[in-house]
């Protein structure tokens, strides 16, 4: 099946040159050329809008206009037909401006030759439909780009925003124009709390304050789109966190009720029946009778049971937190490890330590408790030590074990504690960290921003 032939158009003011070129091209082997000639700049014009032809031949001079003039209108038009330029002299500051405006060629008439005139015109037509793809493609692209209900961020290896789409600008409250001016560094500085940004992992954590004073919480992830280009997907999780933190509120109340239950019901039943024992062990010694010793017994395992509750109840609603008193809290939580396990348990707390925010103090015990606990459970450790001391505006938390150490790669990060506790730590805008330890076990680590407490 033959080739289609190539049409071309020629905007030339003198028709004496359409028969030559019709020649030349005619000289061409294995292929057909099909010539179109117009004489003036409008006409010229007018036929680029039809967009008929593979490639334009336009001459320098066009009576009144330049080529120059015809290409710059042609490109303001959104024409994309490629145009190759004649002259008559060879002029360095003609091939200039026109390679500038985006002429795909520069020729001189009087050396023009069949090979290479059509060697320019099937690289002018190749670069052309090159072209119109990559724009067809960076169309798609922006069009996704602006549609995506996912808030995008494209930034620089500096870290500048170089791109972002409608639903970023929603999210941030801000402008596009506003956006372009910022870093990642300025959605830092906007944060209220220390941000979790782990760009290098390609996931980060961001608490935000938009303009209106409105504060969201935000999840991203990133990756690298092309050399110096890096796409971030952001996430509102404002909601979520929401309902994360009523949930967890609502079983902090849950713990609670049941720790006072335990004391006010339970404690409370089994104080009687331990004073009960101990009347009937008292009744059967006087009369001197053997069963006074198995009174006695049931009496002092009614009060270790007792005292077992009591500690229970502790644990799950330690009255110190009501009044934020961490350091006793933490006392107390040392005090229930070394006797319900029998493990050494140290514990280190800057006096002057003070915490008002209930939810603070809530989260800071029930992470040191979880991590203690986790200690012993899953790392058979016998020594156990609790620190809670300031640095650099920071406070931190330090739950350090003698245990079996880190678990495997694979395992780590899998259990239900240890997400209980980053879930605790994000609640609060503090982090968690695991480490080796020097005593060969874990160092749990939460560092939390002092303004937060």
């Amino acid at each position: 099946m033959a080739a289609a032939p190539v049409r071309v158009l020629l905007i030339d003011d003198e028709e004496s040159f359409v028969v030559p070129l019709r020649r030349l091209l005619a000289k061409v082997p294995g292929k057909k050329f099909v010539t179109e000639w117009v004489g003036s700049y409008e006409e010229g014009l007018s036929a680029l809008r039809e967009n008929r032809h593979d490639a334009c031949l336009l001459d320098y001079r066009l009576g009144l206009h330049t080529g120059l003039e015809l290409l710059r209108e042609a490109n303001t038009q959104g024409i994309q037909t490629p145009i190759i330029i004649l002259t008559g002299s060879d002029d360095p500051q003609v091939d200039l401006e026109a390679t500038e405006l985006g002429a795909a060629d520069f020729l001189l008439k009087d050396q023009l030759e069949p090979v290479m005139l059509e060697r320019v015109i099937r690289y002018s037509v190749q670069q052309a439909a090159a072209l119109k793809a990559l724009q067809k493609s960076h169309e798609r692209f922006r069009l996704l780009f602006e549609r995506s209900l996912d808030p995008i961020l494209i930034s620089d290896d500096r870290d500048r925003f170089v791109e972002v789409n409608g639903a970023a600008c929603r999210l941030l409250g801000l402008s596009r124009e506003e956006l372009l001016q910022w870093k990642w560094s300025d959605l830092q500085a906007q944060a209220q709390h220390q941000p979790s940004h782990r760009r290098s992992e390609g996931l980060g954590e961001l608490t935000f304050t938009k303009p209106n004073g409105e504060r969201c919480f935000i999840e991203f992830s990133s990756t690298q789109l092309a050399p110096d280009l890096n796409l971030s997907i952001l996430r509102d999780v404002t909601d979520r966190r929401a309902l994360e933190h009523e949930i967890q509120e609502i079983s902090e109340r849950e713990q609670r009720r049941l720790g006072q239950d335990l004391h006010d019901g339970l404690g409370q039943s089994m104080t009687g029946i331990a004073f009960l024992a101990k009347v009937l062990q008292q009744k059967l010694e006087a009369k001197a009778l053997e069963e006074a010793e198995a009174a006695g017994t049931i009496a002092s395992l009614i009060n270790e049971a007792l005292a077992q509750t009591r500690r229970l109840s502790r644990g799950l609603c330690p009255v110190v937190l009501d009044t934020n008193d961490i350091e006793a809290a933490l006392g107390q939580l040392a005090e229930n490890l070394r006797t319900l396990f029998s493990v050494t348990c140290e514990l280190q707390c800057e006096p002057e330590i003070k915490i008002s925010d209930n939810a603070v103090a809530v989260h800071l015990y029930r992470i040191a408790q979880e991590a203690a606990t986790n200690a012993i459970k899953h790392g058979r450790a016998r020594n156990i030590g609790l620190s809670l001391t300031s640095k650099n505006s920071r406070l931190i938390l330090k739950v350090n074990d003698d245990g079996s150490g880190l678990p495997a790669a694979g395992v780590m990060g899998k259990g239900m504690g240890l997400r209980v506790m980053h879930h605790r730590a994000r609640m609060i805008g503090a982090s968690i960290s695991l480490r080796p330890s020097k005593e060969g076990g874990v160092t749990v680590t939460c560092s939390l921003p002092r303004r937060r407490n």
